[in-house]
């Protein structure tokens, strides 16, 4: 007899909780958690940023505006049930597509209905610093007027921010010098800190903002904020409203961005996350679920700073990815998925086992425990949880199967 895959959900559950039930964890507490589990989805991953080498190849039936990105982003919402807000790019996403510095924030009030009409939010603004006239600095720049649009613009974002999102600003800055000599290092830091206390004070009490860092690009040489301790020396000069942004992919290979993770967590920074993957540099690939995104969510879990039931003591989670060939709405449900596994295999971390491990300096079997979480297939507990929202256990199948992707490549084009 050939199970269906709502019965081998249901088979691998029973399975997975016996074995659960051994050391002491309740699977219907951790399906709990992962079923209430909620990322932001970018606009831009939707839309035609990209390409690059490929001539501006973009993967067929992308969004052409706004409106038609939130079309894109219910979907994945009402296919995994963990999506209800979008992160938007206030350059981008202007639905009048005005100059970025003319730029009104009540142009976004029909953003955030159309939202509203799908069963979606919007979340996090993002001005955009990445435009033209800021190759040579956005809120750094020695040009006095190109740091005053950009402060007007920002300003204008923590608006959005306020009126039609979540109250949130994530800051990312291409501000650095390609050459030694280029630019006075500690004057640029100087100028990019005395922009956002500006900023910081005038923007609405209820605005908060998490200052991104990046390795490099398009600095080269030098990025102005190019660690979490620049981030966060910034963010402690502006105030408690302010933190951290860590992006996965920001890092030079083999840092070990889990144990940024924790110090900020003990430190008491406000901070937030952007999921994606990366091979090299800053590709922004989809999430996979592999063992250092396990180890990122093993600390979010064990910090406290994800699954409260008051959003106030959780971090802030977003994706951001964008790369060029892929299928993007595929890639964007692979993510999800990615991260709700990762996040479950946190959730059943025997932490008990771990402690004593440590605490008897057991090296490797304290690793062993924790590689025994993430070896666990925990596919059946997302499927649960999905099916009992009334979901498809496996959203990219269900995808696939909708026939959405042909039915955009149809009605779209980039040359319209």
């Amino acid at each position: 007899m050939v199970l269906s895959g709502e019965e081998m959900v249901e088979e691998g559950y029973a399975l997975l909780e016996k074995e659960l039930a051994r050391k002491g964890i309740s699977i219907d507490s951790v399906k709990n958690k992962v079923s209430e589990f909620n990322v932001e989805v970018p606009s831009w991953v939707f839309g035609p940023f990209g390409g690059g080498r490929f001539s501006g190849y973009t993967a067929p039936g992308a969004a052409r505006n706004i409106f038609e990105k939130l079309d894109d982003a219910a979907l994945i919402h009402r296919l995994t049930g963990a999506t209800s807000r979008v992160a938007i790019h206030v350059g981008w996403d202007d639905p009048d597509k005005a100059p970025f510095d003319q730029i009104e924030a009540d142009s976004f009030k029909k953003v955030e209905s159309y939202a509203r009409k799908l069963g979606l939010g919007i979340g996090a603004v993002n001005p955009t610093y990445f435009l033209e006239g800021t190759h040579f600095g956005s809120l750094s720049a020695e040009d006095p007027e190109t740091r005053r649009r950009l402060i007007n613009h920002t300003l204008t974002s923590a608006e959005v921010a306020k009126k039609y999102g979540t109250g949130l600003l994530t800051l990312w800055f291409p501000d650095g010098s390609i050459y030694p000599g280029q630019v006075d290092m500690r004057g640029a830091e100087r100028r990019l800190e005395a922009s956002l206390k500006e900023i910081y004070g005038r923007m609405p009490q209820s605005v908060r903002m998490l200052i991104e860092y990046k390795l490099f690009e398009p600095g080269t040489y030098h990025t102005v904020v190019s660690d979490v301790s620049v981030a966060k020396d910034l963010a402690r000069a502006l105030g408690d409203r302010a933190g951290v942004l860590i992006d996965l992919g920001h890092h030079a290979h083999g840092v070990n961005v889990e144990h940024i993770v924790a110090r900020l967590i003990e430190e008491e920074v406000p901070a937030g996350f952007h999921f994606n993957a990366r091979y090299v540099a800053d590709d922004d690939h989809a999430v996979e679920p592999n063992m250092q995104i396990f180890r990122v969510f093993h600390e979010l879990v064990k910090g406290e700073v994800i699954g409260n039931q008051d959003p106030s003591e959780n971090w802030a989670y977003m994706i951001d990815q964008c790369s060029a060939l892929e299928n993007r709405m595929h890639a964007i449900l692979h993510t999800v998925d990615s991260l709700m596994v990762s996040y479950a295999k946190a959730l059943i971390v025997d932490l008990t086992a771990l402690r004593k491990w440590q605490e008897a300096n057991e090296i490797i079997l304290a690793n062993r425990t924790l590689n025994d979480a993430f070896l666990t297939d925990v596919r059946s507990i997302l499927g649960m949880a999905r099916m009992e929202k009334g979901l498809p256990p496996d959203p990219i199948k269900a995808y696939v199967e909708s026939g959405y992707q042909k039915k955009i490549e149809q009605q779209r084009s980039l040359k319209k």
